[in-house]
């Protein structure tokens, strides 16, 4: 009897480990947690009006997250061309860049800010000089049109030519907002998800 007690404790010991086990190693990636945003501009990136054709049915949601809920009754069926009447551009993982010789870039600030607005993209062109030095580090977020791009230093965000930049990995998701049948939503723009047409200039 009390070698059965004793199987039975050791069997029992031996479940609670497994068990225990799996819990710790099965932690679970929400899609939050993969798509952090760092930075974000209510842009969309390159030049012109993108205009695309939908590669399957799209459902919008309610925001330009992939948390967010869908926005019920609105649907983009497959093949249908549309445009959008907002974006964001968001970047999700940035490039560390060090720089190798002090230099001189012509940028504009934009301070300490995790959103910038189309409006407040166009309003503050106000160009400066920034001094980087050997050894600095930089954050590349994103590519901006006619070659400017946006990176962080030292808590501020910075525009402009920056040819430390270039080459940098880095990684984005683009949004944009359409409207249909009254309602409007977030639809996520990759190759996967929409054909891209000709801009518009």
């Amino acid at each position: 009897m009390g070698e059965k007690n004793s199987s039975f404790n050791i069997l029992c010991l031996a479940f609670l480990i497994v068990l225990s086990s799996g819990l710790f190693l099965s932690k679970p990636v929400s899609s939050s947690e993969e798509l952090d945003v760092l930075f974000s501009i209510g842009l969309s990136p390159g030049e012109g009006i993108p205009n695309f054709k939908s590669k399957m049915n799209l459902q919008p949601l309610q925001r330009p997250n992939l948390d967010s809920p869908p926005v019920e009754g609105l649907e983009v069926k497959k093949g249908t061309i549309f445009n959008f009447t907002e974006a964001q551009y968001q970047t999700i993982e940035s490039g560390l860049v060090i720089i190798k010789e002090t230099q001189q870039l012509e940028v504009i600030n934009y301070g300490n800010i995790k959103y910038l607005s189309k409006d407040a993209y166009y309003s503050s062109e106000k160009e400066t000089n920034l001094t980087l030095k050997k050894g600095d580090q930089i954050n590349v977020l994103q590519s901006r049109a006619e070659g400017q791009m946006f990176f962080e230093y030292q808590g501020n965000i910075y525009a402009g030519s920056c040819e430390p930049c270039y080459g940098a990995s880095y990684k984005t998701a683009w949004w944009v907002k359409i409207s249909l049948s009254s309602k409007s939503g977030w639809v996520l723009i990759n190759e996967s998800t929409v054909e891209f047409l000709e801009r518009e200039f």
